[in-house]
């Protein structure tokens, strides 16, 4: 048992924080909340110290609870104030372990350390001979707890630096405290540098094992007996092996002795399925062992292994359905198709080789592949999702106004001639299809192959056409490239008009077209009369010139706006990409 402590009033010069309190050496600390009490009532509470240094007359004593006491009266004795003697609990200046003790109690009343703090407190006491048992009885909490804060002990101290400054997060800092010193370097680099950084639980387990995370609790054999290394996880309820190939060794060992019990049981067939494949029971029926019934072992990533047992194929269970159905005997229900030559795995093999040869020898005929693209973009394909649905308008004057433009008359031609090369003329000729497309893609690349390179491109420059989208940033980028003039194509008609109703912008066509001082005199027309000055000014009633050729701004590439780029989106998608398709 400690001795008492003895309570003195000693003088302020004669006190310092003591380096056995758990927080002597950071900053100081706030003391806003409790400096106004201090300064009206004093100290209230006594600081608790030990005897450190000095000489008999003048001895010096360490504070190991009151640090923030000890600031508010450093605080007061700066503005001049004499200090009186300060009321002190003076403990046994031998027991450096109550001290400890009694400064982590003190501190974890008034703020909850950090775990690092935790750490260096108790790895402080367990030097002063302090059991794990002893810690942790003292404190409140479990042994295990205590141990979790010792475990931080194997952190590098560049991992505790960064930790204590908080760049790294409390879950990689546990998993860090399985891996080797070299581990835990060669990740802190990673954590330094531009590359991918695992963190977190999960992924950081996975990159200490190079594998997978796989805990002890899924192991078939028996642990005690395994020869490799098992990472001690303090903040996990299971080990981890760190060594995934070396673990699966030893699990597959148990394996192969599941599966000799199972026959010596009885069961006639014990299928193994692939690492990493699901067993699926909605493909599967329960059947007895005695008539047939097999055992399928599913062995997941993670190293669990389940055993599924009694089962037959899905597909089997009703051929023995039809067969009790039609009187035949439980001998021929039961008897075996003939299996295909090639499994599901082969077939997978031989493609994936097949598919990567065809490809290498794909890369030397660009011929091939340009007839091979066109065709996909006509009919799609597995990997090509081809939308050549034409654009439509909600408003039906404005899908008229288009479909009888110069623009869709050009494409209509261009249209049935692609549809003569390609071999699909007909009343309406017609490439691409609302749900899916009547043609092989086959029979297309068969047909593209007799066709010149100049018919080919031609064919595949009208499909890109066909499939290109409406309100899109590709659309302002060809015109910026080609230029077009606007007016060659179109001319504002009825359907522009309708729906033309923004006023202030009406008003600045206005003065596009017939000036400012006409714009200012309409200004306060309704948008009806001021779109008719338009129309009259074009068609030169009341002028001496007329303007049939005027444009709003809109009509050009790039287009531009009225008011602001943000409120015209042909100019917004414009400004966004103008700059990558200008002459350097």
């Amino acid at each position: 048992m400690s001795k008492p402590f003895d309570l003195k009033f000693i003088p302020f010069s004669q006190l310092h924080i003591s380096k056995l309190n758990m927080r002597h050496s950071e900053t100081a600390p706030e003391i806003d909340d409790i400096l106004p009490s201090v300064k009206e009532r004093g100290i209230r509470q006594p600081l608790i110290v030990r005897r450190e240094g000095g000489t008999a007359k003048k001895p010096k004593y360490g504070i190991v609870a009151g640090r923030r006491r000890y600031f508010c009266l450093s605080s007061i004795a700066a503005e001049g104030v004499e200090i009186p003697d300060v009321p002190c609990c003076v403990m046994d200046a031998k027991d450096d372990a109550l001290a400890i003790e009694t400064s982590i109690i003190e501190n974890v009343a008034r703020l909850a350390p950090t775990e690092m703090e935790q750490y260096e407190a108790f790895s402080a006491l367990a030097k002063k001979g302090q059991s794990v048992d002893d810690i942790a009885a003292v404190f409140g909490i479990t042994a295990n707890s205590v141990k979790r804060r010792l475990a931080l002990g194997a952190l590098i101290p560049e991992v505790k630096e960064a930790y204590t400054n908080q760049q790294i997060d409390a879950a990689s800092i546990r998993v860090l405290t399985m891996a080797t010193e070299e581990q835990q370097a060669a990740w802190l680099e990673l954590f330094n540098s531009d590359d991918y950084c695992p963190t977190g639980t999960h992924q950081l387990k996975a990159w200490l094992t190079g594998g997978g995370v796989i805990t002890t609790e899924v192991a078939l054999f028996n642990v005690t007996e395994y020869t490799g290394t098992i990472l001690t996880d303090l903040f996990g309820e299971h080990g981890q092996f760190a060594d995934v190939e070396h673990f699966w060794e030893a699990q597959n060992a148990a394996i192969a002795k599941e599966v000799e019990t199972y026959k010596a049981d009885g069961w006639k067939e014990v299928i193994l399925g692939e690492r990493g494949h699901y067993f699926p029971t909605y493909s599967y029926v329960r059947h007895p062992k005695d008539q047939g019934g097999r055992v399928y072992i599913e062995t997941r990533d993670n190293g669990e292994v389940l055993f599924h047992e009694g089962y037959i194929t899905d597909k089997e269970a009703q051929t023995i359905r039809r067969a009790l159905s039609n009187g035949q005997s439980e001998g021929a229900k039961a008897s075996k198709t003939s299996k295909p030559e090639m499994s599901g795995p082969m077939a997978d093999y031989m493609n994936l080789h097949r598919h990567s040869i065809a490809r290498a020898e794909l890369i030397k005929r660009a011929d091939l592949a340009l007839r091979l693209s066109v065709a996909h973009m006509i009919c799609g394909a597995r990997k090509w999702k081809i939308d050549g649905i034409s654009p439509r308008s909600r408003k039906p004057e404005t899908q008229a106004s288009v479909e009888g433009s110069k623009a869709e008359a050009i494409l209509a031609e261009e249209r049935k001639a692609v549809c003569d090369l390609l071999g699909l003329s007909m009343e309406h000729p017609q490439i691409y299809y609302r749900h899916h497309s009547p043609y092989d893609v086959c029979e297309i690349f068969a047909r593209l192959l007799t066709l010149e390179d100049a018919d080919v491109l031609r064919i595949q420059a009208f499909c890109l056409c066909e499939t290109l989208a409406v309100d899109s940033s590709e659309v302002e980028a060809i015109g910026i490239l080609t230029k077009p003039d606007f007016g060659d194509y179109w001319s504002p008609d009825d359907a522009f008009f309708d729906i033309l109703r923004d006023k202030p912008t009406i008003n600045l066509m206005v003065k596009d077209i017939a000036g400012k001082s006409c714009a200012d005199g309409a200004v306060t027309d309704t948008a009806k009369q001021q779109k008719q000055i338009i129309k009259n000014r074009m068609a030169g009633h009341g002028v001496e010139d007329a303007s049939p050729d005027w444009l709003p701004r809109w009509a050009a590439f790039p287009a531009k706006p009225y008011k602001a780029v943000n409120g015209c989106a042909p100019a917004e998608r414009a400004r966004r990409i103008d700059k990558m398709f200008k002459p350097a």
